[in-house]
């Protein structure tokens, strides 16, 4: 009897070993037919990697699979711009001492850099035509590569490439092709999620309360660099803001900005780019003339991938180096528009504190727009809320008492609102509200017997 329940268990290991091996090896078929496919390529081919060396380790950046090529081009649109005297130095970085460009961000392992350079140009725009730096506009990637396929398929699909106009000309479209809306979304609204797999459905329910609409846009092959192509691109930048641009990502490129970064560096002229392709879109901020480099001077741009690279992800590249400018497309925004949510409220409290206790908490929340008065909603964390309170003018501090019957953690939760009623991101802080120690436990029992004794001594 055990030989044979042995002989069965050993066919039911050896069988159970063969699926085992077949499902592994049907995975491994699947994952090398997925490789394949051009439709996924794009996490697989469109990355640089770079050599950091041993202490550093490897990376990879991604750019474009299906890259725009240059040979034969034929111009889409004159530049939409009369050439006027600019500075020999000028970036958006820096303009008046304040920041008019929005943090760089990282794309992953994604080709969607096409799709970045659309959002960093157009955030810099509303920047600009709001005339408030303070203003940050966070617009969402995703919403253009889940929602607007006609986008992502003006020029290559999704992750594989595509041009920053035809996400702004989608973005515009009223039809179908652009979701029937004009507008770009909050990225609070859509989280960026390397993919153009993720369903449209994904995004916030409101999120046409959100829309922030595109005014006009343009694209342009410029050409090969030269004095004229560079005297458009200075008086576009100048006159109107940053402008998204393609180039030709090389080698030599990525890891020079790997291990340089001060924003007085710059990438120099190869003078022998490699291929006849753009392979990635940038936005171009400024520039810096000077007679000591051998074309002239440097672009000043942001890119998207990450703040460790380059100078908090923005770099400088020598006129004409890589094909920079070749192709280039703007963006303009109508400030009458669009109406900006209040700032997140700030929060000041106590951490701690105990149950029955008035705590005292302050909000402080500013319209950067247009000034205008805010109101505030608090949640408090045990089923509660203050519910709209105000309005008050903005940047005013205002005060809210609350207490806590029952010991527990407790997340503050708070929110503000325009006279639109747009309202901004919620905002937190954590209160810890303790049991009573032991001795302070004692404390108060021995308080209550002398409280009942003196009652009992009277009566």
């Amino acid at each position: 009897m055990r030989k044979i329940l042995t002989f069965i268990l050993t066919g039911i290991l050896l069988f159970s070993s063969s699926g085992l091996f077949i499902t592994a090896h049907s995975q491994k078929n699947e994952f090398k037919e997925l490789s394949n496919n051009s439709y996924e390529n794009d996490y697989c081919e469109c990355n640089i990697k770079i050599n950091s060396g041993d202490n550093i380790g490897s990376q990879d950046y991604f750019i474009m699979t299906d890259p725009l090529i240059i040979d034969n081009f034929d111009i889409i649109d004159e530049p939409k711009t009369t050439i006027i005297s600019t500075p020999p130095e000028f970036s958006w970085k820096d303009f008046e001492g304040q920041d008019w460009t929005t943090p760089a961000k990282a794309q992953g392992n994604c080709g969607s850099c096409w799709d970045f350079a659309a959002m960093g140009a157009f955030e810099s725009v509303i920047k600009i035509r709001e005339g408030n730096p303070n203003l940050l506009p966070d617009l969402s990637e995703q919403y253009v590569l889940s929602c607007l396929p006609a986008a992502a398929n003006h020029y290559g699909q999704g992750c594989l490439g595509g041009t920053p106009y035809g996400a702004f000309f989608y973005m515009m479209d009223t039809s179908s092709e652009g979701n029937f809306k004009n507008g770009a979304i909050p990225e609070s609204c859509f989280p960026y999620k390397a993919s153009h797999k993720v369903p449209c459905s994904d995004k916030c329910e409101d999120w046409e309360n959100y829309l922030v609409p595109i005014l006009d846009c343009y694209e342009s092959y410029l050409g090969f660099d030269s004095p004229q192509n560079r005297a458009v691109i200075k008086s576009l930048i100048y006159e109107d803001g940053p402008i998204a641009a393609a180039m030709n990502v090389s080698q030599d490129f990525v890891n020079f900005w790997n291990f340089h970064h001060s924003p007085t560096d710059y990438f120099p002229d190869p003078e022998a780019p490699w291929g006849n392709r753009l392979n990635h879109i940038i936005v171009i901020v400024g520039w810096v003339d000077d007679s000591s480099i051998d074309n002239g001077g440097y672009w000043i741009c942001k890119n998207s991938w990450g703040t460790d690279w380059g100078y908090q992800g923005f770099y400088n590249i020598e006129y004409g180096a890589l094909f920079t400018g070749f192709y280039i497309a703007t963006v303009d925004y109508d400030p009458n528009s669009y109406s900006w949510s209040p700032t997140p409220p700030i929060i000041n409290g106590p951490n701690s504190g105990g149950a029955g206790v008035e705590h005292v908490f302050s909000f402080k929340s500013e319209d950067l727009e247009f000034q205008d008065d805010v109101s505030y909603f608090v949640d408090w964390g045990d089923g509660s809320n203050s519910g709209w309170l105000g309005p008050f003018e903005s940047g005013e501090e205002i005060s809210i008492n609350h207490s806590w019957s029952i010991k527990g953690n407790y997340m503050v939760m708070a929110k503000s609102k325009d006279k639109n009623d747009h309202e901004s991101q919620w905002s937190s802080i954590n209160v810890n509200i303790p049991r009573l120690k032991i001795s302070e436990f004692l404390l108060f029992s021995n308080f209550i017997k002398f409280f009942s004794r003196f009652l009992y001594f009277f009566n």
